[in-house]
């Protein structure tokens, strides 16, 4: 028994090394051609300049926005000017994806149309909406406060 724990610990500690990292896991296979907006009801769903995402890092996007009513459910996207498919990002599956919580990142459809995320905010300040493009057909989004 004593020389069959050696064996079952290797074997345990091989099979958990069996996973991998691509460079498609890293790199976007593709890269973002529009400008992109945070566009929800705090813009009347317009494509404003102040909510224009930027690009901080490759394949990643933010822009900053003021909450000012705690616990009000503000609903986005992130799109184009044009709603057009590919840049018309909102949640990709409802029960998962569709209510944002600080940090924590959510999956995105960027060929949807009334899928709306949702953020409540638990205090007014400055918030951070970033979107990640790392895989292009699957990018992640997030919400964190931000402290100035």
């Amino acid at each position: 028994m004593t020389k069959q724990i050696p064996l079952l610990v290797s074997a345990l500690l091989l099979g958990a090394c069996s996973s991998s990292v691509t460079i498609d896991d890293i790199v976007p296979a593709e890269e973002v051609k529009k400008p992109l907006f945070l566009r929800g009801d705090f813009s009347l769903w317009d494509a404003q300049p102040e909510y224009q995402m930027q690009r901080v890092a490759p394949a990643i996007y933010e822009t900053k926005i003021r909450f000012s009513t705690p616990g009000k459910a503000y609903e986005f996207k992130i799109a184009d000017a044009q709603w057009s498919t590919g840049y018309n990002c909102g949640y990709l599956d409802e029960a998962l994806d569709k209510t944002l919580e600080l940090g924590l990142p959510v999956q995105a459809d960027c060929n949807s149309v009334y899928n709306y995320f949702s953020f409540t905010p638990e205090e007014k300040g400055w918030y951070k909406v970033s979107i990640n493009f790392s895989r292009f057909k699957k990018p992640l989004v997030t919400v964190n406060q931000v402290f100035e």
